[in-house]
């Protein structure tokens, strides 16, 4: 299906009866999520999403514990300019989501690579472990011939 006949089909769908609830809240959230990052500092908008607004309460999800801190430390600001964009909120709880915004981190198809210097680290503490040591046997398996080492 194309990008246009989806849209159709979506703007169709968004005036059926049985669906127009769900997309008028989705057009709330996405409303709420364009005023957020408005509202929150800039070095924290990618790490922000909106996940719920019922009855008042309004959900943020945050992908770190250090991002929570902060946006907890500006609230009260949050909360007076979206109350001030019209939206009625009486509470903001955060959440803590670490995959909210996989973009924002490390990307996850490029392996971590092992410098020669620590690799030669490594196999020296590791010669020095007990034969049987689970940490040891961790290590070979790290430093086994065919990994990856820049």
């Amino acid at each position: 299906m194309s990008a246009h006949n989806l849209s159709n089909y979506l703007a169709l769908l968004s005036k059926t009866p049985d669906y127009e609830h769900i997309f008028i809240k989705a057009k709330q959230l996405i409303e709420i999520q364009k005023a957020l990052l408005k509202a929150i500092p800039a070095q924290l908008q990618e790490h922000c999403a909106v996940g719920r607004y019922a009855d008042g309460l309004l959900l943020v999800y945050v992908n770190s514990g250090a991002v929570a801190a902060r946006l907890r430390n500006a609230l009260p600001s949050i909360h007076q300019q979206l109350n001030k964009d019209g939206f009625e909120i009486h509470h903001i709880k955060i959440s803590l989501q670490p995959g909210i915004h996989p973009g924002s981190t490390r990307n996850p198809s490029r392996k971590p690579r092992l410098s020669q210097a620590a690799a030669d680290h490594l196999n020296q503490f590791t010669a020095n472990l007990p034969p049987q040591s689970p940490l040891k046997t961790s290590l070979e398996l790290l430093l086994a011939p065919g990994r990856k080492i820049t």
